[in-house]
């Protein structure tokens, strides 16, 4: 019979995991105004980039100083497609996307597609199959991807908001693969994070600072430092941090619900911050797409028992 201090014990762990769930959610919601609102500023997206990547690797070099960059356990190989999946490839997605659609698109078309795209790496990949639950999330996030996605390209073809859906999606499946990578490379998440922004930082600094207009010395200094708060603090460590706390604490499966709460949160956020009230048929894709990632997420197949 269970006491009641491991009920107790069960419940704060429980209600600390869902707190941590709940602050990933809003971080990655408030990540796609922060990068939304970089856009409609002076900071280009290469400004944005070298933020993201600049201050976090100041942050976390020590991990990797520390615990290597697995280059042993991973390979070069692996090490590309977490740099290219995780690093400047996928920040550049999403910040050129944020020019031409709005805040609540990259919540869901990038946010909510990533554990479609994993799924789906998953199965090419490794032979995973989907459940039938998964398969009606699936086809529902789909409707809701169309919903969205046709809607942009009828509507607001003029201002060219199919191509952020786009490269909202390319970003998505850029993470994802990323994400697979990470998962079966034998690193923990820090120092998978600690690898791929200190990688991304030593590589795109040249580049930016030799061959790029840097952006950052002449922009306005409190437009740089909510850059600088938003992206290289916010997302690139506390995010991870309470992703990882909240997975330790529910499991990987309920961790991943989570996501699933970013297009709402972004809606709502975007509405005060940026002045973006979607349409219904862009809020009908929304919730589409929400609901569709609860059952992909809560739908997998339980491994059988011997």
């Amino acid at each position: 019979m269970t006491s009641p201090n491991t009920t107790a014990i069960a419940l704060s762990r429980g209600a600390v995991g869902v707190l941590c769930g709940l602050a990933v959610a809003l971080i990655w919601s408030g990540w796609s105004v922060a990068t939304r609102l970089a856009m409609t500023t002076t900071l280009a997206p290469a400004d944005v980039t070298m933020l993201r990547f600049g201050v976090s690797a100041l942050f976390l070099w020590p991990i990797l100083l520390r615990q290597g960059a697995g280059l042993r356990a991973l390979g070069v190989v692996r090490i590309g497609v977490m740099l290219i999946g995780a690093g400047v490839p996928f920040m550049m997605a999403a910040s050129v996307g944020m020019r031409y659609a709005p805040a609540s698109h990259v919540a869901t078309l990038m946010i909510g597609s990533m554990p479609i795209w994993v799924a789906l790496l998953s199965a090419a990949l490794y032979g995973e199959r989907f459940s039938r639950v998964q398969m009606y999330g699936l086809l529902i996030v789909i409707a809701g991807i169309a919903c969205m996605g046709g809607y942009g390209l009828i509507a607001n073809r003029a201002q060219g908001e199919w191509r952020g859906d786009l490269l909202f999606l390319c970003g998505g499946l850029l993470f994802a693969s990323y994400t697979v990578t990470q998962r079966r490379s034998g690193i923990g998440p820090w120092q998978a994070t600690a690898l791929v922004n200190v990688g991304s930082a030593l590589f795109f600094a040249p580049i930016y600072f030799l061959f790029l207009s840097p952006g950052i010395f002449t922009a306005p200094v409190q437009d740089v430092l909510f850059q600088v708060i938003a992206q290289g603090v916010f997302v690139a460590i506390l995010a991870m941090f309470f992703y990882a706390e909240a997975v330790r604490r529910l499991g990987a499966s309920r961790a991943a619900i989570f996501g699933s709460l970013a297009p709402a949160l972004a809606v709502l956020l975007g509405i005060p911050v940026l002045g973006e009230i979607p349409g219904a048929v862009p809020l009908a894709g929304i919730a589409s797409v929400m609901v569709g990632v609860v059952l992909m997420v809560t739908g997998a197949r339980r491994p059988k028992s011997a």
